[in-house]
């Protein structure tokens, strides 16, 4: 039997990647996969027992890819705003070269149950760490503060994840510049009108 090689799983899951964003996922069939690929429909079940086996392996290498992308704009050496409008464009630059990416991930959070959890889940808990501890050192260097670093970056992937599948094509100009703002600044520049949050928890315990 032949030694497998990472070179030709690669070969397999840019294959797969293809076609899955070309058709959605239960159109593509494993032997067209193994057509795409060039390689003979044993070779591809030698590699991969099944599609989901496969399509599995395709988001691991996706996240871990994801991931690498992610931390090295995070560690760029500027400013905190300049790294989080560079972080939000290599997010929607991610998703828009691989447009079939954020159906899988869909597809493999609906069936993820304990103890059978999807390779994007460990990297979700991942970006919520590394974007939490980013705000938290912004607000030490004094560059800008989020009030609520958790909720913050939930709602700021959230939101990017909502723009990436919705918003307009082709992308504005200026895109993540503007979304940086809005994250930072949008619902009131001024900072006039935000309650103390605080205050209002503990006038609403008495």
């Amino acid at each position: 039997m032949r030694t497998k090689t990472a070179e030709q799983a690669d070969k397999m899951l840019d294959a797969a990647a293809r076609l899955f964003g070309a058709q959605r996922f239960h159109e593509v069939r494993m032997e067209d996969i193994a057509s795409e690929a060039v390689v003979g429909k044993g070779t591809l079940y030698r590699y991969f027992e099944d599609k989901e086996e496969l399509y599995l392996a395709l988001l691991a290498r996706s996240s871990e890819q994801f991931l690498a992308r992610f931390e090295e704009e995070l560690h760029r050496p500027t400013t905190a705003r300049a790294r989080l409008e560079s972080l939000i464009q290599s997010i929607i630059n991610y998703f828009d070269d691989q447009p079939h990416l954020l159906d899988l991930i869909q597809r493999a959070e609906v069936s993820e149950r304990p103890g059978r959890e999807s390779p994007w889940h460990k990297i979700r808990g991942d970006l919520v760490r590394l974007l939490t501890e980013f705000f938290a050192d912004a607000q030490a260097r004094g560059e800008f503060t989020i009030r609520d670093p958790e909720i913050g970056t939930h709602m700021l992937l959230g939101g990017l994840r909502s723009i990436i599948r919705f918003g307009s094509r082709p992308r504005l100009e200026g895109l993540a510049e503007r979304i940086a703002a809005e994250f930072l600044y949008g619902a009131d520049s001024s900072r006039r009108a935000q309650p103390d949050v605080a205050a209002l928890m503990t006038a609403d315990s008495r």
